[in-house]
């Protein structure tokens, strides 16, 4: 049989072979590329240790729960348009920081299927329209804006300050959830802080008299602060109203104006009442079954006071009050210096209508110090209160009392024995600001808020006793003592040797 190699057709096969290489992966490309533009096919995974571009459980809880308010066949109800960063380096990084955030909600908001987020992201052929279409509806926005949240009427505007600010402090996951809870909810709540008695300052930065920080913590979980004078009836808007150390009594007819509108208008209050000092609202008080005496806590228990001298108060009553789950999980004190006694009147007359809690307490080695100038401090069983003292208490009105009639939604009242809590060189430390926040949602009737955590920033700081902190530190030092003794143990047995 003659044999032959015919070359021209190895070469045609050949040149086929090469032309469905370059067929099939084209084909495979563009298969890839439609696939990765496919919202139903992508995959985002966040490969950092500390997952700082993925929402936390709790972010991607207020996501869905803002999804459930959209109306149903909206698209695009909230907008959501970054801009490019600029400025100087932490700007820059909060900006990118803050950019992989939204594509995570923009991601956990399309899960649902309703579309009902519109995400622009930075440089995207659309951005110029969307701020053209915000710009003609609500305004330019400032020079300095980062990212810009809409919704209807609605706006908000996080700058590039405050997200540099924020990404320290580990919080652009928290504001960029605050701005979309803030356009998204039509109905913020709105706190009126009593002023003309030595209060608290919302507007004050200074750090004894001042809570301003609380009042921004307050504005990112979409609460509007107010003023309020008491010399009349309190604002039919208003949500709640907030007392915070006062240095003056309330005369009278104010204190009748804030009892009458707790009990006739079944409204809201949060009271933070300093020890060694009269206050006037021992009317409020009693109409709520609430005992303030003046006096203060006296807490020897070294485990319960701070390097600096301030008492940490992490006892919690087993009956765990909405309020108080924020210092239960994990385990987070009150921080003050001077605290009074707050607790349930045990000589009020029944009410069946009336719930009090007791949340927090000090130690079993407390008591409540009725002479405070006294040296040195030591108990008096005739006349200061024994411990544990009760420091925080919630009350709660089941049935309308007044004009809404039965039925209608109870009043609610917060009473803490101290304001240093809600100062600004206070609020970082310990509870106070979780336990504020929960405190002032759960009396504008939030009643399960979500509280986004801060996310690591590589800055800590350590709330403990000098007795932790003693054991902490030899704890850290047994590990290198040890290693020590077993070197001069062995160098010892070698010179013998």
């Amino acid at each position: 049989m003659e044999r032959r190699d015919d070359f021209r057709q190895v070469r045609r096969e050949r040149s086929l072979n090469r032309w469905l290489q370059v067929v099939l992966a084209l084909a495979l490309a563009v298969a890839l590329n439609l696939l990765a533009a496919s919202p139903g096919c992508r995959v985002r995974e966040d490969l950092t240790a500390d997952r700082r571009h993925s929402l936390s459980p709790e972010a991607a809880a207020l996501v869905a729960e803002v999804g459930r308010r959209a109306p149903p066949g909206t698209a695009g109800w909230v907008t959501v348009v970054g801009l490019e960063p600029s400025g100087d380096e932490a700007d820059r990084a909060a900006g990118r920081q803050a950019a992989r955030l939204m594509e995570a909600v923009a991601e956990a908001a399309g899960r649902d299927g309703q579309g009902w987020l519109r995400l622009v992201r930075p440089g995207s052929a659309g951005a110029a329209q969307a701020l053209a279409e915000l710009a003609a509806r609500h305004g330019p926005p400032p020079p300095d804006a980062a990212v810009i949240a809409a919704c209807g009427p609605r706006r908000r505007i996080l700058t590039q300050g405050e997200l540099a600010g924020l990404g320290e402090a580990g919080r652009v996951e928290e504001a960029l959830l605050a701005a979309l809870v803030s356009v998204a909810d039509d109905r913020p709540i709105l706190a009126y802080v009593a002023r003309g008695h030595g209060e608290l300052s919302a507007e004050d930065a200074s750090g004894g008299k001042g809570m301003s920080q609380l009042a921004r913590q307050l504005r990112l979980a979409n609460v509007e602060l107010r003023p309020l004078s008491l010399g009349g009836p309190v604002p039919r808007d208003a949500s709640l109203v907030i007392v915070a150390g006062p240095a003056a009594t309330f005369a009278p007819a104010e204190a009748e104006i804030l009892r009458s509108y707790l009990r006739e208008r079944n409204g809201r209050a949060l009271l933070l009442l300093d020890p060694g000092r009269e206050h006037g609202l021992d009317a409020v008080l009693d109409d709520w079954a609430v005992f303030s005496p003046d006096a203060e806590v006296r807490e020897p228990d070294a485990a319960r006071r701070l390097p600096d001298g301030d008492i940490a108060l992490a006892n919690l009553d087993s009956r765990l009050h909405p309020v108080a789950e924020a210092l239960a999980n994990p385990v987070l004190p009150l921080v003050a210096a001077r605290i009074r006694p707050v607790g349930f009147d045990l000589g009020s007359s029944p009410d069946s209508t009336l719930g009090v809690w007791q949340m927090v307490y000090s130690s079993q080695a407390s008591w409540g110090e009725v002479d405070a100038r006294r040296e040195p401090a030591r108990f008096d069983p005739a006349r200061d209160f024994p411990g544990p003292i009760c420091v925080a208490v919630a009350a709660e009105r089941q049935l309308g009392l007044g004009t809404a009639g039965r039925g209608a939604l109870g009043g609610r009242l917060v009473v803490v024995g101290t304001s240093e809590i809600a100062a600004n060189d206070r609020l970082g430390r310990g509870g106070n600001r979780a336990f504020l926040l929960q405190a002032v949602q759960w009396l504008g009737g939030r009643e399960r808020p979500v509280a986004i955590p801060a996310r690591p920033v590589g800055k800590f700081g350590v709330t403990a006793s000098a007795s932790q902190l003693g054991a902490l530190g030899w704890r850290f030092a047994l590990l290198p003592l040890g290693i020590m003794a077993v070197g001069l143990a062995v160098s010892a047995w070698r010179r013998r040797s």
